[in-house]
Protein backbone atom coordinates (compact mmCIF):
# COMPACT_ATOMS: atom_id res chain seq x y z
CA UNK A 1 0.00 0.00 0.00
CA UNK A 2 1.03 3.35 -0.86
CA UNK A 3 2.45 5.65 1.98
CA UNK A 4 -0.42 8.05 3.36
CA UNK A 5 0.52 11.51 3.44
CA UNK A 6 0.10 12.41 7.49
CA UNK A 7 -1.37 15.79 8.47
CA UNK A 8 -0.07 16.76 12.14
CA UNK A 9 -1.78 19.15 14.55
CA UNK A 10 0.76 21.49 14.80
CA UNK A 11 0.14 21.65 10.69
CA UNK A 12 -3.67 22.32 11.38
CA UNK A 13 -3.44 24.75 13.81
CA UNK A 14 -2.31 27.45 11.54
CA UNK A 15 -4.92 27.24 9.09
CA UNK A 16 -7.74 26.57 11.81
CA UNK A 17 -6.25 30.00 13.35
CA UNK A 18 -6.57 31.72 9.85
CA UNK A 19 -10.10 30.73 9.31
CA UNK A 20 -11.21 31.47 12.72
CA UNK A 21 -9.89 34.71 12.49
CA UNK A 22 -11.50 35.58 8.59
CA UNK A 23 -14.96 34.74 10.37
CA UNK A 24 -14.41 36.98 13.54
CA UNK A 25 -13.51 39.44 10.92
CA UNK A 26 -16.76 39.19 9.35
CA UNK A 27 -18.91 39.31 12.23
CA UNK A 28 -16.77 42.30 13.62
CA UNK A 29 -17.64 43.84 10.36
CA UNK A 30 -21.45 42.89 10.34
CA UNK A 31 -22.01 44.42 13.59
CA UNK A 32 -20.49 47.92 12.70
CA UNK A 33 -22.31 48.17 9.09
CA UNK A 34 -25.32 47.51 11.59
CA UNK A 35 -24.18 49.77 13.93
CA UNK A 36 -23.41 52.90 11.43
CA UNK A 37 -26.58 52.12 9.62
CA UNK A 38 -28.65 52.49 12.95
CA UNK A 39 -26.67 55.50 13.98
CA UNK A 40 -27.28 56.88 10.45
CA UNK A 41 -31.12 56.38 10.70
CA UNK A 42 -31.26 58.01 14.02
CA UNK A 43 -29.82 61.22 12.56
CA UNK A 44 -31.81 60.80 9.58
CA UNK A 45 -35.45 60.80 12.01
CA UNK A 46 -33.96 63.14 14.43
CA UNK A 47 -32.41 65.70 11.56
CA UNK A 48 -33.57 68.46 8.78
CA UNK A 49 -33.01 65.69 6.74
CA UNK A 50 -36.03 63.45 7.11
CA UNK A 51 -37.87 66.86 6.28
CA UNK A 52 -39.89 67.01 3.16
CA UNK A 53 -38.33 69.49 1.15
CA UNK A 54 -40.05 68.91 -2.58
CA UNK A 55 -43.39 67.66 -3.42
CA UNK A 56 -43.25 66.77 -7.86
CA UNK A 57 -47.18 66.40 -9.24
CA UNK A 58 -46.78 64.21 -12.33
CA UNK A 59 -49.12 63.37 -15.11
CA UNK A 60 -51.34 66.88 -14.96
CA UNK A 61 -52.74 68.07 -17.95
CA UNK A 62 -56.11 70.30 -17.33
CA UNK A 63 -55.09 71.26 -13.67
CA UNK A 64 -52.08 73.61 -11.89
CA UNK A 65 -49.64 71.22 -10.75
CA UNK A 66 -48.96 73.86 -7.67
CA UNK A 67 -52.87 73.52 -6.97
CA UNK A 68 -53.15 69.84 -6.78
CA UNK A 69 -49.84 69.83 -4.60
CA UNK A 70 -51.40 72.63 -2.34
CA UNK A 71 -54.66 70.11 -2.15
CA UNK A 72 -52.68 67.05 -0.57
CA UNK A 73 -52.26 69.27 2.44
CA UNK A 74 -48.95 68.31 2.63
CA UNK A 75 -46.70 70.80 4.16
CA UNK A 76 -42.41 71.32 3.13
CA UNK A 77 -40.53 71.03 6.38
CA UNK A 78 -42.68 68.40 8.36
CA UNK A 79 -41.27 65.02 8.46
CA UNK A 80 -41.83 63.43 5.41
CA UNK A 81 -42.83 59.95 7.41
CA UNK A 82 -45.46 62.13 9.56
CA UNK A 83 -47.16 62.60 5.98
CA UNK A 84 -50.84 61.24 5.73
CA UNK A 85 -50.74 59.67 2.46
CA UNK A 86 -54.00 57.85 2.46
CA UNK A 87 -56.03 61.24 3.73
CA UNK A 88 -53.65 63.32 0.56
CA UNK A 89 -55.02 61.02 -1.82
CA UNK A 90 -58.23 61.40 -0.46
CA UNK A 91 -58.29 65.03 -0.79
CA UNK A 92 -56.88 65.21 -4.35
CA UNK A 93 -59.93 62.76 -5.78
CA UNK A 94 -62.37 66.18 -4.89
CA UNK A 95 -60.63 67.28 -8.27
CA UNK A 96 -63.66 66.15 -10.81
CA UNK A 97 -61.04 66.30 -13.28
CA UNK A 98 -58.78 63.20 -11.73
CA UNK A 99 -59.49 59.94 -12.42
CA UNK A 100 -57.11 58.09 -9.92
CA UNK A 101 -53.78 59.55 -8.34
CA UNK A 102 -51.09 57.83 -6.20
CA UNK A 103 -48.78 59.45 -3.52
CA UNK A 104 -45.32 57.79 -2.55
CA UNK A 105 -42.28 58.94 -0.81
CA UNK A 106 -39.30 59.09 -2.70
CA UNK A 107 -36.51 58.83 0.06
CA UNK A 108 -34.73 61.29 1.26
CA UNK A 109 -37.31 63.87 1.06
CA UNK A 110 -39.51 64.21 -1.78
CA UNK A 111 -43.24 63.16 -2.23
CA UNK A 112 -44.45 62.20 -5.52
CA UNK A 113 -47.68 62.83 -6.98
CA UNK A 114 -48.78 61.12 -9.64
CA UNK A 115 -52.58 61.69 -10.98
CA UNK A 116 -53.94 60.29 -13.57
CA UNK A 117 -57.13 62.93 -15.73
CA UNK A 118 -59.73 61.85 -17.42
CA UNK A 119 -58.83 62.43 -21.11
CA UNK A 120 -60.74 65.01 -23.20
CA UNK A 121 -63.25 63.12 -25.44
CA UNK A 122 -65.26 66.11 -27.34
CA UNK A 123 -66.13 70.41 -27.04
CA UNK A 124 -69.57 71.65 -26.26
CA UNK A 125 -70.62 74.52 -27.79
CA UNK A 126 -70.87 77.66 -25.41
CA UNK A 127 -72.30 80.69 -27.32
CA UNK A 128 -69.63 81.71 -30.10
CA UNK A 129 -66.46 79.60 -28.23
CA UNK A 130 -66.00 76.06 -27.53
CA UNK A 131 -65.31 74.06 -24.47
CA UNK A 132 -63.68 71.05 -23.62
CA UNK A 133 -65.87 67.69 -21.92
CA UNK A 134 -64.08 65.11 -19.89
CA UNK A 135 -64.98 61.38 -20.28
CA UNK A 136 -66.87 61.94 -16.50
CA UNK A 137 -68.94 64.96 -18.20
CA UNK A 138 -66.56 67.66 -16.95
CA UNK A 139 -67.04 70.94 -18.57
CA UNK A 140 -63.83 72.95 -18.08
CA UNK A 141 -65.28 76.56 -18.68
CA UNK A 142 -62.05 77.88 -18.32
CA UNK A 143 -60.53 76.66 -21.17
CA UNK A 144 -62.62 77.70 -24.17
CA UNK A 145 -61.26 77.85 -27.50
CA UNK A 146 -62.58 80.70 -30.20
CA UNK A 147 -61.85 78.65 -32.78
CA UNK A 148 -63.74 75.84 -34.54
CA UNK A 149 -61.61 72.32 -32.71
CA UNK A 150 -60.65 69.51 -35.07
CA UNK A 151 -58.98 67.11 -32.87
CA UNK A 152 -62.59 66.03 -30.99
CA UNK A 153 -66.37 65.92 -31.90
CA UNK A 154 -68.40 69.33 -31.33
CA UNK A 155 -71.35 69.02 -29.17
CA UNK A 156 -74.42 71.03 -29.83
CA UNK A 157 -77.62 71.75 -27.65
CA UNK A 158 -76.42 69.56 -24.85
CA UNK A 159 -77.77 71.24 -21.88
CA UNK A 160 -79.06 68.44 -20.45
CA UNK A 161 -75.94 67.67 -17.99
CA UNK A 162 -77.38 64.34 -17.29
CA UNK A 163 -77.71 63.91 -21.12
CA UNK A 164 -74.00 64.96 -21.71
CA UNK A 165 -72.39 62.82 -19.28
CA UNK A 166 -73.89 60.31 -20.52
CA UNK A 167 -72.74 60.87 -24.32
CA UNK A 168 -69.23 61.79 -23.00
CA UNK A 169 -68.99 58.19 -21.12
CA UNK A 170 -69.95 56.34 -24.76
CA UNK A 171 -67.53 58.32 -26.72
CA UNK A 172 -64.77 56.71 -24.12
CA UNK A 173 -66.01 53.44 -25.06
CA UNK A 174 -65.27 54.19 -28.80
CA UNK A 175 -62.15 53.07 -30.76
CA UNK A 176 -60.35 55.60 -32.41
CA UNK A 177 -61.28 54.47 -35.96
CA UNK A 178 -64.54 55.53 -35.12
CA UNK A 179 -64.34 58.78 -32.68
CA UNK A 180 -61.97 60.37 -34.95
CA UNK A 181 -64.27 60.28 -38.03
CA UNK A 182 -67.41 61.89 -35.94
CA UNK A 183 -67.50 66.01 -36.75
CA UNK A 184 -70.84 67.13 -34.84
CA UNK A 185 -73.31 65.86 -32.82
CA UNK A 186 -76.54 67.15 -32.19
CA UNK A 187 -79.28 66.50 -29.41
CA UNK A 188 -82.33 66.43 -31.06
CA UNK A 189 -85.03 64.25 -28.48
CA UNK A 190 -87.97 63.33 -29.36
CA UNK A 191 -91.08 62.27 -28.46
CA UNK A 192 -90.16 58.37 -29.76
CA UNK A 193 -86.62 58.85 -28.49
CA UNK A 194 -85.64 61.19 -25.56
CA UNK A 195 -82.13 60.37 -26.30
CA UNK A 196 -81.86 61.05 -30.24
CA UNK A 197 -78.71 62.59 -31.81
CA UNK A 198 -77.28 63.61 -35.62
CA UNK A 199 -73.75 63.03 -36.32
CA UNK A 200 -72.04 64.94 -39.18
CA UNK A 201 -69.08 62.70 -39.99
CA UNK A 202 -66.21 63.68 -41.39
CA UNK A 203 -66.62 61.44 -44.87
CA UNK A 204 -69.82 63.52 -45.33
CA UNK A 205 -72.24 60.89 -44.06
CA UNK A 206 -75.57 62.47 -42.06
CA UNK A 207 -76.30 60.04 -39.54
CA UNK A 208 -79.10 59.18 -36.88
CA UNK A 209 -78.30 57.13 -33.70
CA UNK A 210 -79.23 57.41 -29.78
CA UNK A 211 -77.23 58.10 -26.75
CA UNK A 212 -78.21 54.77 -25.13
CA UNK A 213 -76.07 52.18 -26.51
CA UNK A 214 -74.16 54.92 -29.34
CA UNK A 215 -70.82 52.74 -28.57
CA UNK A 216 -72.24 49.30 -29.68
CA UNK A 217 -74.66 51.02 -32.07
CA UNK A 218 -71.92 52.77 -33.93
CA UNK A 219 -69.00 49.66 -33.49
CA UNK A 220 -70.18 48.42 -37.15
CA UNK A 221 -69.82 51.67 -38.82
CA UNK A 222 -66.65 51.94 -40.17
CA UNK A 223 -68.10 48.34 -42.24
CA UNK A 224 -71.73 49.97 -42.79
CA UNK A 225 -70.39 52.82 -43.93
CA UNK A 226 -68.54 51.45 -47.01
CA UNK A 227 -71.92 50.28 -48.40
CA UNK A 228 -73.01 54.11 -48.29
CA UNK A 229 -73.08 55.75 -51.50
CA UNK A 230 -71.08 59.03 -50.25
CA UNK A 231 -73.03 60.76 -53.76
CA UNK A 232 -76.29 60.13 -52.83
CA UNK A 233 -78.15 62.27 -50.29
CA UNK A 234 -79.94 60.60 -47.01
CA UNK A 235 -79.55 59.40 -43.49
CA UNK A 236 -77.58 56.92 -42.11
CA UNK A 237 -79.52 54.69 -39.77
CA UNK A 238 -77.38 53.20 -36.87
CA UNK A 239 -79.15 51.75 -34.06
CA UNK A 240 -80.23 47.98 -33.77
CA UNK A 241 -80.47 47.14 -37.53
CA UNK A 242 -78.28 49.86 -39.13
CA UNK A 243 -80.20 51.13 -42.61
CA UNK A 244 -79.92 54.00 -45.49
CA UNK A 245 -82.95 56.18 -45.85
CA UNK A 246 -82.04 58.11 -48.95
CA UNK A 247 -83.65 61.62 -48.43
CA UNK A 248 -84.91 61.22 -52.59
CA UNK A 249 -86.54 58.08 -52.17
CA UNK A 250 -88.98 59.51 -48.99
CA UNK A 251 -89.53 62.83 -50.93
CA UNK A 252 -90.46 60.76 -53.88
CA UNK A 253 -92.86 58.48 -51.14
CA UNK A 254 -94.07 62.07 -50.12
CA UNK A 255 -95.62 63.23 -53.27
CA UNK A 256 -97.10 59.44 -53.79
CA UNK A 257 -99.13 60.20 -50.98
CA UNK A 258 -99.94 63.55 -51.08
CA UNK A 259 -100.95 62.85 -54.96
CA UNK A 260 -103.31 59.99 -53.16
CA UNK A 261 -104.86 62.61 -49.97
CA UNK A 262 -105.51 64.85 -53.27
Amino acid sequence: MADKKVVTMDDKIPAMKEKRKKRTNRRLIMYLSIFFILIFLVIYFQSPLSHIRNIQVKGTVHLDSMEVAEKTGIKEGVSIWRADLSEAEEKVMDFEEIDNVSISRTFPSTIRVEVTEYPRMAYVENGTSFVPVLQNGKVLEEETNQELPADAPVLRSFQDMDKLRAFAEELSKLGEGVLNRISEVIYQPTEEDGNAIRLYMNDGIEVESSIRNFAEYMSSYPSVAKEVDKEAEGILHMKMSPYFESTAEKTEEDEEENVEEE
